[in-house]
């Protein structure tokens, strides 16, 4: 329970720092706006890495692979699908005159 508590604190310190950051970006040089950008696709390629490690790592996900990777697609091909016709819905309800 102990390392839950600490998780989740980390989780809180780092969206209060990231908000913190945000209010503040109009401040931030070009340059400095630059690095961020670099550290921020940096981290994003760290945790893709640490995910897929973690996932490798778990035997019962291997194991079952193909039956995540059908239920995976079906799931994917079923929200693409739902957007085109929310989408289209959408722009037929709120645009009847041709206007967007």
């Amino acid at each position: 329970m102990d390392g839950m508590v600490t998780y989740i604190g980390l989780l809180f310190i780092s969206l209060i720092v990231g908000v913190a950051a945000g209010l503040l970006k109009g401040r931030f040089s070009g340059r400095l706006k630059k690095y961020v950008s670099s550290a921020i696709t940096c981290m994003v390629f760290v945790l893709i890495l640490l995910m897929g490690l973690k996932t490798g790592s778990n035997e019962a996900v291997i194991n079952n692979l193909g039956l995540y990777g059908l239920q995976s697609l079906l799931i994917t091909v079923c929200a693409i699908l739902g957007s085109i016709v929310f989408a289209m819905l959408f722009e037929r309800l709120f645009f009847k005159d041709g206007t967007g």
